[in-house]
């Protein structure tokens, strides 16, 4: 009974971190995909007032440029021109400026679009800029804030957890100090001494990983009981189970070694 409260000590704290980590996933994972969905469905119209050259345009504000389509003005004439005599329409052709649609390599944010309208108006070629933004920018932005959230809460939930592990880990020293005291005394290192503690600490990170790892595998698998069906439609929640277990892996041990080797160490010299 002793034995599995000692472990459950050190095993829940450690599962609510690495709970709160694999809802940063989630967020990040979705925020992601969106926003290379809307840099793929998003682009910049420019009107000139003369042909552009698309070769020297490689990038704007240090936003790199991913492709510049230009317009035909033929298709411009051909929506408009049920409503217009055939001289209205020549007119049209010769007095017609030039459209182009501009790609960006990333989708930028409400400061970079500034940025690449002010840096594009520079250029008295240029007649007009449109950059379309309002709909993406009120997604993207909701979404970079629960991005921020759950990584802010992942951070306050990280720090306590290390704080209740390393109690826990003191409260070990404690129960089994008189053995590390023996064997210390017989010239053992302070690591062999503690081996004790050491594989409760291992068996712990290994059945919170395997506990959180199982509920995460599950959901990514069944992501409609997380995430609404519609949101399929905005974005497309796709997750590398692989990738991201192995992110887990690493943090449930990473955090667990560290924090045992931080009490080893104050543990040696408060006793050297």
């Amino acid at each position: 009974m002793k034995f599995l409260k000692n472990i459950l000590a050190f095993v829940i704290p450690l599962c609510a971190m690495l709970i709160t980590f694999t809802l940063y996933l989630f967020t990040q994972n979705t925020v992601d995909k969106y926003k290379k969905k809307i840099a793929n469905d998003y682009s910049i119209v420019i009107v000139t007032n003369t042909p552009l050259i698309k070769e020297k345009l490689n990038e704007i504000a240090r936003m790199k440029v991913k492709k510049i389509t230009t317009l035909k003005k033929e298709k411009i004439i051909d929506d408009i021109k049920s409503n217009l005599s055939n001289t209205s329409i020549e007119l049209l052709r010769q007095k017609l400026p030039y459209f182009y649609k501009v790609h960006l390599e990333n989708f930028p944010t409400t400061t970079q679009l500034n940025n690449i309208k002010d840096e594009l108006y520079k250029n008295k070629n240029i007649r007009n800029v449109e950059i379309f933004s309002k709909n993406h920018n009120q997604i993207y932005l909701l979404l970079l804030l629960i991005n921020e959230i759950s990584f802010i809460l992942f951070i306050v939930i990280l720090i306590f957890s290390v704080l209740i592990l390393a109690k826990q880990i003191q409260i070990w020293f404690y129960e089994h100090q008189e053995k590390i005291a023996i064997l210390q005394l017989h010239g053992a290192s302070i690591l062999y001494s503690s081996s004790t503690i050491i594989k409760y600490a291992i068996l712990s990170s290994f059945l919170a990983f395997f506990i959180v790892s199982g509920v995460f595998s599950f959901l990514v698998t069944n992501l409609t009981m997380v995430f609404p069906v519609e949101l399929n439609d905005i974005v497309d929640v796709e997750m590398s189970l692989s990738k991201e277990l192995l992110k887990l892996f690493f943090l449930s041990f990473g955090i667990s070694i560290l924090t045992i080797f931080g009490v080893l160490i104050k543990y040696k010299l408060k006793n050297d």
